[in-house]
């Protein structure tokens, strides 16, 4: 079948690669769409995400849509055809974060699309039926592929606590930035700035519901009354990003951390100002079970995922749709592959 491969950095390859094999817990899927993300583009920039690094032939992908493309589709509760997403995690159901609702912190996890676990960026995948989300039938290949996507912003926003009326940063204006700004409208967010250097970006924050958009942290302060917000959600890729967040939020505000730097640290972070704040600063890895929430956040259009979904290509084109998307050309805010054609 055909694929995607990424080799190294900067170093991206189609490739004929064998059909997936599914064992007996397993069901064979078609790809129906493969959404690019920003940990896409960083094992495409650098070789890697943080210090997980590329050793052999990686393919990408795990933003899924997927027909069940499997005879056996009925005994797992399926339709043969029937379109789902695809949670990416494979986790082992035993351990106490699984058993404690906190899968995404499984120790034992698979995590498809980063090595050494190929992802879907093909034209069929495997999965086990713990990772087959069945989804509304008119919702798009597309938006089921970003759906994993809205699932972060969802678990992030629920480390964030947000209360009504409660004034929100959020820096980066990427899709995840994107989706949480949009999520903390939903919340009941009062002022919500984005912050972000690329202009068509920031046009696109304002369109989607944020209050004002600017291209530096060191704006937001005089647009929340010179307190700073009362929360600030990281979500670039930027080193800097932790110590604009601490400069940024109010005396006794929170942080969350969603984005991954580029690199494996964050450059030196302010700690004389985040202790005298009494900030307090939570992290994200992932996911939850969050796509129930994710699919009824889409459907009562909290979050309006089309307008995210800006490039649709063909798996022939995914190579020129990273370089695209990395480079923030023509507006690129996230591509959608289509590695069985784009659906008519």
């Amino acid at each position: 079948m055909r694929a995607v491969q990424i080799h190294g950095e900067k170093d991206i390859r189609m490739a004929d690669v064998p059909m997936p094999k599914p064992n007996d817990n397993e069901l064979l899927l078609k790809v129906a769409g493969v959404c690019v993300c920003g940990s896409d583009l960083h094992y495409y920039l650098e070789g890697g995400v943080n210090t997980k690094k590329i050793i052999d032939p990686q393919i990408p992908g795990h933003e899924i849509s997927a027909w069940v493309w499997d005879d056996r589709a009925e005994e797992f509760g399926f339709k043969k055809g029937q379109l789902v997403a695809v949670e990416p995690t494979e986790v082992c159901g035993e351990c106490d974060h699984c058993h404690n609702g906190r899968p995404n912190l499984c120790q034992s996890q698979k995590f498809y699309g980063g090595p050494p676990n190929q992802g879907a960026l093909a034209e069929y995948f495997k999965a086990t039926k713990e990772m087959i989300i069945p989804v509304p039938d008119d919702m798009s290949p597309g938006v089921v592929a970003a759906l994993e996507a809205v699932g972060i912003g969802i678990h992030a926003m629920r480390k964030a606590d947000l209360q009504v009326g409660q004034s929100v940063a959020i820096l980066g204006a990427g899709p995840i930035g994107l989706i949480l700004s949009q999520l903390a409208r939903a919340h009941g967010a009062g002022r919500i700035v984005v912050v972000d250097p690329v202009e068509y970006r920031r046009k696109i924050a304002v369109e989607l519901g944020a209050d004002v958009a600017v291209d530096s942290f060191e704006k937001v302060a005089d647009l929340t009354d010179g307190r700073g917000p009362d929360l600030v959600i990281e979500a670039t890729t930027s080193p800097d990003a932790f110590d604009q967040a601490v400069k940024t939020v109010k005396w006794a505000g929170r942080i969350v951390l969603v984005g991954i730097p580029t690199g494996t640290a964050y450059n030196p972070i302010d700690a004389i100002t985040m202790r005298g704040k009494e900030v307090t600063v939570l992290t994200c890895n992932k996911m939850g079970h969050v796509y129930p929430e994710a699919i009824e956040a889409v459907k009562r259009g909290m979050v309006d995922v089309d307008a995210l979904l800006t490039h649709h290509v063909e798996l022939e084109d995914a190579i020129a749709a990273y370089d695209r998307q990395a480079a923030m050309k023509d507006g690129a805010l996230k591509t959608v592959v289509y590695p069985n054609g784009i659906p008519s």
